[in-house]
């Protein structure tokens, strides 16, 4: 039977997964006879890959060629923001949906040089990330019970884990993040067809805050503090419906 981690077995052969997570898989993976072989297969494959391949080098005037067909092409504004793009859920897959959830992360994650926001953009860009890789959940279910436990034996913050399917908010699961600087528990809901992660760290000695809402690259957001840990709820929802869902949340 394939293990729930083995879609990201592939991430820590290529060196694609942040630390947190990198020591995380690591660690289940020297305890999980089924991944260990998959990984041995993967680098073997990567190996065999590096020394049979062959290789075929460009003509160095192909460089001058592409360089001077860029300087003749005029630019012309996007049509698609990341938004959209977002929405389309990569349906094309493939080389063009990896090129396409390269330019979604530039476009979502990038902050420009003096904005304050770079909180919300780490938030904003998780979440675009967790659509796009097809990595929603570690650990998919609408159990409360098995989604709760299952975070906070793994993270020093205990999340609520709401079961909220009567107000129109299912629970999906939940996943281990990395934001800014803080490991993050993620409670993944949906509503309709739109995708709400939950994000929740701790923040000892830190005051509570009041709910506060915002709008940012096509995003809603949602933001307070209770009982030392840090929540952001982020989603294309509208934003009153995500305020809705907030206080749900806040409230128990």
């Amino acid at each position: 039977m394939a293990c729930d981690h083995a879609g990201l077995l592939p991430l820590l052969v290529d060196g694609e997964l942040g630390p947190p997570r990198r020591w995380l898989l690591s660690r289940h993976v020297a305890r999980c006879s089924a991944c260990a072989a998959t990984m041995e297969e993967l680098q073997s494959m990567r190996a065999a890959l590096r020394t049979r391949l062959v290789r075929h080098r460009a003509p160095p005037e192909l460089a001058a060629r592409i360089g001077a067909a860029l300087a003749r092409e005029p630019v012309r504004p996007a049509r698609r923001s990341p938004l959209r793009l977002a929405s389309l859920g990569f349906a094309g897959g493939g080389l063009a949906g990896a090129l396409a959830g390269v330019a979604l992360t530039l476009l979502v994650v990038r902050t420009p040089a003096g904005d304050e926001g770079g909180m919300e953009s780490a938030v904003i860009g998780s979440h675009v990330r967790s659509l796009m890789a097809q990595h929603l959940t570690d650990v998919a279910t609408s159990d409360q019970h098995t989604v709760k436990p299952w975070l906070s034996a793994r993270l020093d913050v205990s999340p609520p884990v709401r079961e909220l399917a009567e107000h129109g908010f299912p629970l999906v699961g939940g996943r281990l993040d990395y934001i800014d600087g803080h490991p993050s528990a993620a409670v993944v809901y949906r509503h309709a067809q739109h995708v709400i992660n939950l994000f929740a760290w701790a923040s000892p000695g830190q005051p509570d805050a009041p709910i506060r809402t915002e709008t940012r690259q096509g995003f809603n957001l949602v933001n307070w503090r209770t009982d030392g840990i840090t929540f952001w709820a982020v989603s294309d929802l509208e934003a009153d419906q995500l305020g809705t869902f907030a206080r749900l949340v806040r409230g128990g």
